[in-house]
């Protein structure tokens, strides 16, 4: 790759607008070329987001419940003017917390994406870093919440099954009426 390229890459004006990546990867081969993901690690596998995506962690304050919500609908809170909705995803996906991640989800929320597209979800562990190929995708989607299945891009092996969640399209799904 071009220094210049990377330059471009690096300086996309829009993180979310992959664009500039496609372009990069259909050049070097997209099966062989790594991609950097942040991923958050549940009990039997691990969700994976592409490290470009908006992400931030704040504190875990001033959530606002709404009466007959479903549990994994954790509330709303107020980030810089902006209403953000809360998700549980242990709710969600019947998953249990052990007494360590309990600790850490009452302190800290990880908000993903911007504006209407922008979710929160309290921390059971700090977020990992994590590097795949394309190549190395496999067809684990099965071992995934049903729930999730229809929105995995990919799956990749290390230590667990991670899944590439398409964030934007399971979002859409939960905001739609049942």
């Amino acid at each position: 790759m071009l220094p210049s390229a990377a330059l471009a890459l690096l300086n996309a004006s829009e993180p979310e607008d992959s664009s500039a990546a496609d372009s990069l990867l259909s050049e070097s081969g997209p099966a062989l070329q790594r991609s950097a993901y942040f991923g958050l690690s549940y009990q039997r596998f691990g969700l994976l987001f592409d490290d470009r995506v908006n992400k931030e962690l704040v504190d875990f304050e001033n959530l606002r419940r709404l009466p007959n919500a479903p549990d994994w609908l954790q509330g709303f809170t107020n980030i810089r003017g902006a209403i953000i909705p809360v998700f549980d995803f242990h709710q969600l996906f019947g998953l249990e917390l052990d007494q360590t991640s309990k600790n850490l989800s009452r302190n800290y929320l990880l908000v993903i994406g911007k504006g209407s597209e922008a979710f929160a979800l309290p921390l059971q562990e700090f977020p990992h870093k994590l590097s795949f190929a394309l190549a190395e995708a496999q067809p684990d989607q099965d071992l995934a919440p049903a729930r999730l299945r229809p929105f995995i891009r990919y799956c990749f092996r290390q230590n667990r099954p991670w899944f590439w969640l398409d964030h934007n399209a399971f979002l859409q799904d939960l905001k739609s009426p049942a």
